[in-house]
């Protein structure tokens, strides 16, 4: 599923890194920031736990996960600008269908996305072919911080990156994320995605990518993508 900063293109490279984690006496596999779900579909292990703050997220993935459900062919604007007005007048699957799906960038509710190609029904194409590989997540709506204590889980986070537009509805508090993952890092295996982290922590992955700036795809950016493990 298109979603802010999803690691789609990232995933052929990281989902092996991440899988070499992942031991026969690992419990289970967990991703407190599970987004479009754009990774944790290729990781491999009998118990995959995805959660993310934001409900309508997960009643998408959640409803996404029975074939039988039916998604919409497309939406339109004047669709978008109903539901985004009136969001307790619909299914939260729904609101997040339209909330992620028919948006510039896979940012929440941030501007219908036009083009003359309808890329609102592509996306829904494209949610409708992953659906088959989410069937056996579980997933949750909670804050990162909220989740219980854990032991040999492999945990990948990908949340907000410092300095860029953060796609929850609070702003979000780096501090206390690096907090959670030294503590979190005790019991498990823990690897971070960012651009940068605090001096305890090592890289164990990087590789540029180009950043779009702009919504006519004027302006990009070199960054350079980092997976982070602490230094314990």
């Amino acid at each position: 599923m298109v979603y802010m900063g999803s690691k789609a293109r990232l995933a052929k490279h990281l989902a092996p890194i991440i899988q070499s984690y992942i031991t026969p006496d690992t419990v289970g596999y967990l991703e407190p920031f599970v987004g479009g779900a754009n990774m944790i579909q290729h990781i491999k292990h009998e118990k995959r736990y995805g959660s993310d703050i934001n409900k309508y997220l997960i009643a998408l993935l959640k409803y996404s996960q029975d074939l039988n459900n039916i998604l919409p062919e497309t939406i339109s604007e004047e669709e978008y600008r109903k539901v985004k007005n009136n969001k307790d007048n619909y299914d939260d699957w729904y609101v997040g269908l339209v909330g992620f799906c028919a948006t510039f960038g896979g940012k929440y509710f941030g501007g219908y996305a036009r083009d003359s190609y309808d890329i609102v029904a592509k996306r829904i194409i494209s949610l409708a072919k992953q659906r088959s590989s989410l069937h056996s997540i579980n997933f949750k709506s909670l804050p990162f911080n909220d989740i219980r204590e854990l032991k040999n889980f492999t945990i990948y986070c990908d949340p907000p990156y410092f300095g860029t537009t953060a796609y929850n509805f609070k702003s979000f508090n780096h501090e206390i994320f690096w907090d959670w993952v030294r503590d979190y890092s005790k019991n498990n295996i823990v690897l971070v995605s960012e651009y940068k982290a605090p001096n305890d922590f090592e890289v164990i992955f990087e590789k540029k990518v180009i950043t779009k700036l702009t919504k006519d795809g004027t302006a990009y950016k070199p960054d350079v993508e980092r997976v982070f493990k602490w230094k314990d």
